[in-house]
């Protein structure tokens, strides 16, 4: 057994220390040509896949990204669902067709959300920190589908009809059969860089950025009428989400565009891809939204084209849309940046964030 009192060199016996020489710890590899050769610099996509330190970090967006996931950690369990039980019988025949659409359609979009983030957009990325970014988005979707189910348990619906609706309804099986097909491109780590880059704009800007955060609305218009309330909380938590992932993807396909500025979309191109998932919206909104105290097809559609405009103009193209054909809710962004402090008439915090990131104001 060694002790203090030891040698250095009893460290290790294959290690002596010579007179007048000062002992290296590590040890220097005697055979230099054998050492493997260190990436100059990390990069985004094409690097070493051998890359391992976070440190220096060179993407600060993606860690901050990582950070605030960390720090927005919440449950769904928490959340209990018996007010919506009761509401859910007051509903008229147009509030539960809307709600029961969307709920679905939503459900089953966030499934596919984790798919893509799995087995495409985290596979090229040779950057530590952006990968960390990813595997924590692919951590909140797995809480959002907890999240569904949380509700479809509590609300007592028929799984298979809520899960196998898009089977049912042409409308919602063709928003999902254009997804997989445009997001083919991101998976494979010898694909065409440049359809990578597409597959990012439309997972990113047009499936999470249009589609996800528009599908919300309807049942945030029945929460703010005091319907379905507990049901709108939980969404309230996962357009949260949703929106800081919007936010990284915008980075990250800014980034991809930097240090490859040959898979830059035009915007002709940015243009035409957005038109064709708006039609495929418009086809399942009219399907999806009907007649409601507060809220119509109409609001929907404006609403969807204002932030179709938003996610061009995020990346540096023109709108798609005039001033008169879109334009926000008034209360959108109040629903998705709210900020729920901690009740001290209960015995829960409902802010949903760890540790010292809380903060009472």
């Amino acid at each position: 057994m060694l002790t203090w009192d030891d040698p250095l060199e009893n460290l290790n016996p294959h290690l002596s220390v010579e007179a007048g020489r000062r002992l290296t710890w590590p040890p220097v590899a005697a055979d230099r040509a054998a050492e493997l050769a260190l990436e100059p610099e990390k990069c985004l996509v094409g690097g070493s896949r051998l890359t391992s330190n976070i440190a220096p970090i060179k993407y600060r967006w993606a860690w901050d990204a990582y950070l605030t996931s960390q720090r927005n950690f919440w449950l769904p369990t928490e959340i209990g669902m018996g007010e919506d039980l009761m509401a859910l019988k007051k509903l008229s025949a147009s509030e539960r067709h809307t709600f029961f659409t969307t709920f679905a359609t939503l459900t089953t979009a966030d499934a596919l959300h984790q798919r893509n983030l799995a087995l495409a957009v985290y596979e090229r990325i040779t950057a530590p920190e952006v990968g960390m970014a990813i595997i924590a988005q692919m951590h909140q979707e797995t809480i959002h589908s907890m999240s569904y189910q949380h509700i479809i348990e509590s609300l007592n619906f028929d799984e298979d009809e809520i899960y196998l609706l898009y089977q049912k309804v042409p409308e919602i099986r063709a928003k999902f059969e254009y997804s997989n097909a445009k997001t083919l491109g991101l998976q494979g780590q010898s694909g065409d860089l440049e359809d990578y880059a597409r597959g990012l704009f439309f997972y990113y800007m047009i499936f999470e950025g249009v589609w996800f955060m528009g599908g919300f609305c309807p049942i945030f218009s029945l929460q703010r009428r005091r319907l379905m309330i507990r049901t709108g909380e939980q969404l309230q938590y996962i357009a949260r989400d949703e929106s800081g992932h919007v936010a990284f993807g915008r980075a990250l396909i800014l980034a991809l565009w930097r240090e490859n500025p040959e898979t830059r979309l035009t915007e002709s191109e940015a243009h035409a891809l957005m038109r064709e998932a708006m039609e495929l919206e418009e086809a399942y909104a009219e399907y999806t939204i009907k007649p409601m105290l507060g809220y119509d097809l109409k609001l929907h559609l404006r609403h969807t084209r204002y932030l179709a405009n938003r996610r061009l103009l995020d990346l540096g193209f023109s709108p798609l849309y005039s001033a008169t054909e879109a334009e926000s809710l008034p209360w959108w962004e109040e629903q998705i940046g709210f900020r729920k402090e901690k009740n001290f008439f209960e015995t829960r915090v409902t802010e949903y964030q760890t540790g010292g990131a809380l903060s009472w104001e």
